[in-house]
């Protein structure tokens, strides 16, 4: 990004200015009110903000203040910063990869074990699937029958693709429930449970099952059955954990690690 791009930035209009909270740090304020001119700029992700200087003069603070309030949106994963020549800090997506390592971090410093994680994502993917059957979103509906296709020719394919496209058929259940936050929320402990046990897959003889039970809370939801859409989404989520429980052994009895 050019000198020019990032003083045009810098010259859009501004958010309206935070409050500091009280006890909070200088570099905390502005973190927060840098995000609040990312979103009222509407800069997409992959967007280099302004250059140093340009962000020191709009800003009006120290460089030491600044750097520190870039490195808590970087920590968070809100951007990342690029070193060297041309580099600075650049835009990444709020998504839930940095959702995930946030609340592992949490996880972490409670002392919560991997099974509590997965117990947790077995409470929230059935409500996701009455929430779909509820609201029916039409574009969510047409991908969520694309997506249990999807399956349904994965059956016997390696573990990878059959895990993307199990993942694909959750996606197109929370765009179906059009929850925003719920769905964030699913996407991130799936992520942290999927980070830690690696290569786990339904054993091949398990899969038609799957399939055949994920094609019938499709249409569940379809139908606007949200009583039997959360009972057929439970009942997929406890063999998941089962078998994965069981490949683990005692591994998903070990505390969540951060990162």
């Amino acid at each position: 990004m050019s000198r020019g791009e990032g003083a045009a930035i810098a010259a859009q209009p501004r958010g309206a200015a935070v409050t500091a909270r009280r006890g909070e740090k200088k570099s905390q304020t502005l973190a927060r009110q840098i995000l609040r001119d990312v979103l009222a700029r509407r800069l997409r992700p992959g967007t280099t903000l302004p250059p140093e200087a340009l962000m020191l003069e709009e800003y009006q603070v120290g460089r030491t203040t600044l750097r520190e309030a870039l490195r808590i949106l970087e920590v968070q994963g809100l951007l990342t910063i690029r070193p060297g020549p041309g580099g600075g800090p650049v835009l990444a997506e709020a998504g839930s990869r940095g959702y995930a390592r946030t609340s592992s971090l949490f996880f972490q410093a409670g002392g919560m074990r991997l099974i509590e994680v997965m117990e947790a994502r077995r409470v929230m993917e059935p409500v996701m699937a009455r929430i779909a059957a509820e609201r029916r979103d039409p574009g969510g509906l047409r991908r969520l029958q694309l997506a249990v296709e999807q399956v349904e020719s994965c059956v016997d394919a390696p573990a990878a693709r059959w895990r993307e496209a199990t993942r694909q058929f959750r996606e197109a259940m929370d765009e179906t429930a059009g929850q925003a936050v719920p769905a964030l929320f699913c996407r991130a402990l799936d992520e942290v449970v999927s980070d830690r046990i690696t290569g786990f897959a339904l054993p091949v003889n398990r899969r038609p099952e799957a399939a055949a039970r994920l094609a019938a809370v499709a249409r569940a939801i379809a139908r606007g059955n949200a009583a039997a859409a959360e009972r057929l989404m439970c009942e997929h989520m406890d063999d998941v954990n089962r078998h994965a429980a069981e490949g683990r052994r005692g591994g998903v009895r070990s505390v969540v690690a951060w990162g």
